[in-house]
């Protein structure tokens, strides 16, 4: 199996721990799913065609030639071997192209099997309508927006109190196991290992940006840093308290499972919704 991990050299005499913290910079990951584009002519193309190199770029090359601009898109497998779709969504205002020339270009391209094109479903309101379902690493997934996520949270504390973030609790505390599990079969991971792959998919799931900063394994004591934790980030600066239960659960779920944990416990000391610029998280356990 190929490494998933980096060990760190430097500083290696006083660091907590062997993981290679590096500078990363961000940026928002907008999905090529919705466009909004006012008085503009736009459309979704999802091409279908062999899965050789060069695809891309030939593709991007005949629309510029044409001065269709390419606003987003994303290459995927297409579910079957030898095959790729390209799903792009193109500004052709002004270029003098139709829907149907712009398809007839694209199709007198050898490596290209077939193109569909869809157009706004309202004057301005371009929705993609061809992926289904989202899939990520082979498993299925559902985007739901933060607002709603947040609304939940709400209704089900205003109907059963503290019980429902004791629940919300618990829902993650099972979620983090059940992902420990996978990982566990799929990739023969344990320990802190586990834990590495298990926060690296925090960032690219949207739910934040979390980091390992505290190994000590002797005292089954580990501490995690999220920023922009997606379940506090709406309670920003106006609470009191530390308003994450279903994450915190979650964590502890994955520390649980990743050690073998007889007993395991997870709180949150710091919050962003009480002021800190982070969440931070301390999980304890007893081996089993």
């Amino acid at each position: 199996m190929e490494k998933l991990w980096v060990e760190r050299k430097e500083d290696s005499d006083t660091a907590d721990s062997d993981i290679l913290r590096l500078r990363r910079w961000y940026f928002p990951m907008c999905l090529p799913l919705i466009n909004i584009s006012d008085d503009r002519s736009v459309a979704e193309v999802s091409i279908v065609s062999k899965d050789v190199p060069g695809v891309m770029a030939l593709v991007s090359s005949i629309l510029a030639s044409k001065n269709i601009n390419i606003m987003s898109g994303m290459i995927t497998s297409a579910g079957q071997p030898g095959k790729s779709v390209l799903t792009l969504f193109i500004d052709y205002t002004g270029t003098g192209q139709t829907i149907e020339s712009i398809r007839n270009t694209l199709l007198s391209l050898k490596v290209i099997e077939d193109v569909n094109i869809n157009t706004p479903i309202y004057e301005g309101l371009l929705i993609e309508q061809f992926g289904f379902p989202l899939l990520l690493a082979g498993r299925r997934y559902v985007l739901m927006s933060l607002d709603c996520f947040n609304m939940m949270i709400k209704r089900m504390q205003s109907i059963l109190g503290t019980s429902g973030l004791v629940l919300f609790y618990e829902m993650g505390k099972y979620a983090g196991e059940k992902r420990a599990r996978h990982l566990k079969e799929v990739f023969d991971l344990h320990g802190w290992q586990l834990v590495m792959v298990a926060l690296s998919e925090v960032q690219p799931t949207g739910w934040g940006i979390a980091e390992l900063t505290v190994i000590n394994e002797e005292e089954r004591e580990w501490r995690v840093t999220v920023k922009d934790l997606f379940e506090c980030t709406p309670f920003r600066d106006s609470s009191k308290e530390c308003r994450s239960h279903f994450f915190r659960g979650y964590l502890e779920g994955v520390f649980k499972e990743a050690y073998e944990l007889e007993k395991s416990s997870c709180i949150e000391e710091k919050c962003i919704a009480s002021g800190s610029e982070a969440c931070e998280f301390v999980i304890t356990g007893v081996k089993s």
